[in-house]
C-alpha cells in the first residue's frame, strides 16, 4: 500500500519521501509468495466490489505505465455447497452489483476443468475477469514509477516513531529525522506499534504458502487451469506458473500468532502443508495424490504475515485528532489485490481529505460500535 501511495502522490506533483524497514519485495509482509489472487465477486462483503473494480482498472493502467503485465485475467473457479460461506458470499456480491459469473454443475466443472473433482452437493462459480497478480513486479513497478515521478524512497531504513508538532509531523528513523506536512502510515505488521493510541486491535499471524509439483502437469497449465478456491477453509491456488509448480494456501484458518514482528518468523515445514494437501488429495487428486505421499511432491514453501483486524476488514482512515495523518492497516490476508486503489484513496485523503472511492465501510470509526 505504501509503494502505491508513494507513486500516486508523486504523480500528482507532491514532494514525497517513503520509508521501509526492508527492501520490498521481501518475506516479512503480506505480499510474499510471488502471486496474489484478483477477484471482484467478493465473498467477504459486497462493499468491496466497487473497490475491486477500481483496482482492476488501475492494475491495467500500471501495467501500461510500467511496460509489464501485472494482472493476468485467467478466471477463477470457486467450488463448494450452495449454502457455504464462500459460495453464498460470491453469489450475493454478484447479484447486488450485476457481475457476470457462470454457475456450473459438478459434471460441467469436471468437463471444463478436469483437474478438479467436485462433490455431488457442490456448485462451481466461475468469474471470468478474475485472475492473478504478479506481486513482485507490482511492487517494483509502483516504486519505479514513484521514483521516476520524483519520490525519494529510503529502503532498509526503519521508522522508529513519529510525532505531531503542531503544523507538521516529525518522523524518526534509524538514520535521522524528517519533517513532513502530511504523514501516511502503511506499516504492515508494525502498524499496531506505530498507531498504538488508536487501539486498532490488530494481530499478526504467520501463514504458509506451498508449491507442489503436479502429477499430471498438463491439467495445471495456465492455458487450461484457472485460479481456484474451495469452501473448506477457503483453500486457494494458482495454475503452474514459471516452472514453480502449483501454489496452495489455506486462507480462512487462523495462523500462528506473532507476538513481536521484530522476532524471526519460524520457517515453514511439511507439517504446515498438511491441511492444504489433505483437502487437495480429495478435491484435486491429480495434483499431489493421497496423503501422506503427497508431501513428497512439495517443491517449495514460504511464510508471509497476515495483519488481522477484529472483523477481518481493512482500516483506511485519517487520524481523529490529526487529519494530516492518513493510515491503512489490517488487510487480513486479502488486501493486496486492492493495492493501487488503496494507494489512490490514501493520496486523495492527503491532498483533499476526501475520496470518491467508496471506502467509508473501512473507516476505523466502526470500532466504536463494537
Amino acid at each position: 500500500m505504501g509503494s502505491f501511495a508513494c507513486s500516486e502522490l508523486a504523480r500528482r506533483g507532491l514532494r514525497v519521501i517513503g520509508f521501509d524497514r526492508f527492501h520490498p519485495p521481501h518475506g516479512r509482509g503480506s505480499h510474499s509468495g510471488d502471486t496474489r489472487v484478483f477477484r471482484v465477486a467478493y465473498a467477504e462483503h459486497p462493499d468491496y466490489v466497487p473497490l475491486a473494480l477500481r483496482a482492476g482498472r488501475l492494475w491495467d493502467e500500471y501495467s501500461v505505465l510500467g511496460g509489464k503485465r501485472l494482472l493476468t485475467r485467467c478466471g477463477m473457479l470457486s467450488l463448494g455447497p450452495i449454502k457455504s460461506e464462500l459460495i453464498k458470499g460470491i453469489l450475493n456480491s454478484a447479484a447486488l452489483h450485476g457481475l457476470d459469473v457462470a454457475e456450473f454443475s459438478p459434471a460441467e466443472v469436471q468437463h471444463r476443468f478436469p483437474a478438479f473433482v467436485p462433490d455431488e452437493s457442490d456448485v462451481g462459480i466461475f468469474e471470468q475477469d478474475a485472475g492473478w497478480i504478479d506481486a513482485n513486479a507490482a511492487l517494483e513497478t509502483a516504486q519505479r514509477i514513484a521514483e521516476l515521478s520524483g519520490a525519494t524512497l529510503r529502503l532498509d531504513d526503519p521508522v522508529q516513531k513519529w510525532s505531531c508538532l503542531g503544523d507538521h509531523f516529525e518522523i524518526s528513523t534509524e538514520s535521522d529525522k524528517i519533517a513532513a506536512k502530511k504523514l501516511v502510515i502503511t506499516a504492515g505488521a508494525w502498524s499496531a506499534g506505530l498507531l498504538d493510541e488508536l487501539n486498532l486491535t490488530l494481530r499478526v499471524e504467520r501463514k504458509v504458502l506451498t508449491w507442489v509439483d503436479p502429477i499430471d502437469a498438463a491439467l495445471f497449465e495456465p492455458e487450461v487451469c484457472p485460479v481456484f478456491g474451495f469452501s473448506e477453509g477457503f483453500l486457494y491456488g494458482f495454475p503452474a506458473l514459471r516452472n514453480h509448480g502449483v501454489k496452495l494456501a489455506v486462507h480462512w484458518r487462523r495462523g500462528q500468532l506473532i507476538e513481536d514482528p521484530n522476532t524471526p518468523v519460524e520457517e515453514a515445514t511439511l507439517e504446515d502443508a498438511f491441511e492444504a494437501l489433505t483437502i487437495a488429495a480429495r478435491r484435486i487428486p491429480r495434483l499431489a495424490g493421497p496423503m501422506p505421499e503427497a508431501l513428497n511432491r512439495v517443491k517449495q514453501m514460504k511464510t508471509c504475515l497476515y495483519v488481522m483486524s477484529h472483523d477481518e476488514h481493512f482500516y483506511v482512515d485519517q487520524h481523529p485528532e490529526w487529519p494530516g495523518l492518513v493510515f491503512a492497516a489490517g488487510f487480513s490476508g486479502h488486501g493486496f489485490k486492492f493495492a493501487p486503489a488503496i494507494g489512490e484513496v490514501l493520496a486523495d485523503l492527503v491532498v483533499g481529505d476526501v475520496t470518491k472511492v467508496p471506502v467509508d465501510f473501512l473507516r476505523a470509526s466502526r470500532l466504536a460500535a463494537n
